[in-house]
């Protein structure tokens, strides 16, 4: 009877243990998408040209030869054990190190998305660093610089739909949704009302709202939307060349919130080009190629396939970031590859 017991007991535990095995994996291969994925022209860009750089999650940055704009700049990446069984807090070395790889001294502007710790941990960290750009974000965004000690000079809260300028670009906060709550992410709307210092707890980093961005430079217009989340209508008078555009835990939704999600951006929108982000394993170090994200948090390869069906369908090119090298945003400059 005992023998049984024990038995039973340890496939029981060994089934766990498998099963969080798979969980953990890799929900797919970028390798599998490979035919979208961007591979850089052996011919070097002109200095003068837009570009911009993915570092995974919404971690983009813009440069134009001459000023550079960066959403969000969250390199620092705690493991998935840091962020649940410890504080977890900005990495000056990391930090100090992307600033001297990628030039980020020309940097004018740092705007954020929302105020999760995988938007918005470094923003303090960067801002005593970078003490000649500014924060822009909401209350709750600010109050996590201000937990650095970050000057009051270099902080500009949100004011939506007011442009505001950087050199060539002019970049237009619009409010947005988050992606839908989860046992781990309930948080919506909460606002950090008080400075927020590090080391913190993951929770302590509340959504305190969400913003897209929207960036002009000469005529040409990109969105970026970090989050699986829309306002309805908010878009529907808008038209880009690029999207940015959030697919995390879009498998994790319903179809029919699917379908809604794309009609409210990517069709409303009508992009000539689509660029899937947040779609990483932003537990994995900031040098290491991006992966998708576990199983246990989204099937990526079912959200990217969700994506790329609605782009063919109408004609709009989806394109694969899945290292931190220059994309050209000049169509004329780009190359053949993700066609």
């Amino acid at each position: 009877m005992k023998k049984g017991l024990w038995i039973s007991l340890g496939i029981a535990i060994l089934c766990v243990v498998a099963v969080l095995v798979f969980l953990l994996q890799p929900s797919g291969q970028v390798s599998s998408f490979q035919k979208w994925q961007y591979q850089p022209s052996k011919k070097p860009a002109a200095a003068s040209a837009l570009t911009v750089k993915f570092f995974g999650a919404s971690t983009l940055l813009f440069n134009d030869g001459k000023t550079q704009i960066l959403m969000d700049g969250f390199f620092s990446r705690p493991s998935l054990r840091q962020v649940l069984f410890s504080k977890i807090q900005s990495q000056p070395e990391v930090i100090q190190q992307m600033i001297q790889q990628q030039k980020l001294q020309r940097t004018q502007a740092i705007f954020v998305t929302h105020s999760h710790y995988d938007h918005a941990l470094d923003i303090a960290e960067l801002g005593r660093q970078l003490p000649h750009s500014t924060i822009v974000g909401s209350k709750s965004s600010l109050n996590i610089a201000r937990g650095g000690q970050v000057s009051e000079q270099q902080l500009l809260q949100v004011q939506p739909f007011q442009p505001l300028n950087f050199g060539a670009f002019k970049v237009t906060a619009i409010p947005s949704r988050h992606t839908p709550a989860t046992a781990v992410n309930n948080d919506l709307g909460e606002e950090i009302l008080q400075p927020l210092k590090q080391p913190a707890r993951f929770s302590e980093f509340k959504e305190g709202h969400s913003f897209d961005y929207l960036i002009e430079h000469q005529g040409y217009k990109v969105l970026v939307k970090a989050s699986t989340g829309a306002v309805p209508e908010q878009l529907k008078n808008l038209k880009v060349d690029t999207l940015f555009l959030g697919i995390a835990q879009l498998s994790r939704q319903s179809e029919e919130f699917q379908q809604n999600y794309l009609d409210q951006t990517l069709r409303a929108l009508k992009p000539k080009v689509v660029v899937p982000i947040h779609w990483d394993n932003f537990f994995s170090p900031v040098d290491q190629p991006l992966a998708f994200l576990p199983y246990l948090a989204d099937n990526t390869e079912q959200s990217l396939n969700i994506l790329l069906q609605a782009a063919e369908q109408q004609n709009t090119r989806l394109v694969l970031l899945s290292q931190p090298v220059s994309y050209p945003l000049d169509p004329a400059l780009q190359s053949d590859s993700g066609r």
